[in-house]
């Protein structure tokens, strides 16, 4: 997954910010000719988004007003691609709620993504370790999902 350099400086900002307690939010792009998820913006947790220790619930109204804009400022070629959050103090493995989230997030009609992604930091305020995960389905008629771990790969402007 390529994620602008901009973007994960505000996600590593957020982190900082709300550590102990978790805070996350959405991830917005395009898929790349060649299958990668590309981020180019970063959608935080909301100004009414709750964080306790481990878990948070973001402001999800203000997420997709945000999203629309994102959407709308770009001509419809910057999409919904995932979430991402952070395990405070953790390890940036997914928890069954997490993979749970991720298949609710594939089958749901509205999201328009089929491979989700989901982005998890963990750490604390000085170091940080981050990883994504795609869906890439369910096996056994839905009773163990199935994920692949992407490759991080940050890009500047320059890169371009």
């Amino acid at each position: 997954m390529w994620i602008d350099s901009i973007a994960f400086d505000e996600m590593l900002g957020e982190a900082r910010r709300a550590y102990p307690l978790e805070t996350g939010g959405v991830l917005a792009g395009y898929i790349a000719g060649n299958g990668d998820p590309v981020v180019q913006h970063l959608i935080g947790p909301g100004p009414n988004a709750q964080h306790i220790r481990q878990r948070f619930h973001p402001d999800h109204d203000w997420q997709c007003r945000k999203l629309d804009e994102i959407f709308e400022m770009s001509s419809g070629q910057t999409v919904y691609l995932g979430d991402w959050h952070t395990h405070p103090d953790g390890s940036p493995h997914m928890s069954w709620l997490d993979k749970r989230t991720l298949r609710g997030i594939a089958r749901h009609r509205d999201s328009a993504v089929a491979r989700p992604i989901m982005m998890i930091g963990a750490g604390g305020v000085e170091r940080w370790t981050w990883q994504v995960h795609r869906y890439s389905g369910d096996r056994m008629v839905g009773l163990s999902i199935s994920i692949d771990v992407l490759e991080l790969r940050p890009f500047g402007h320059e890169d371009v």
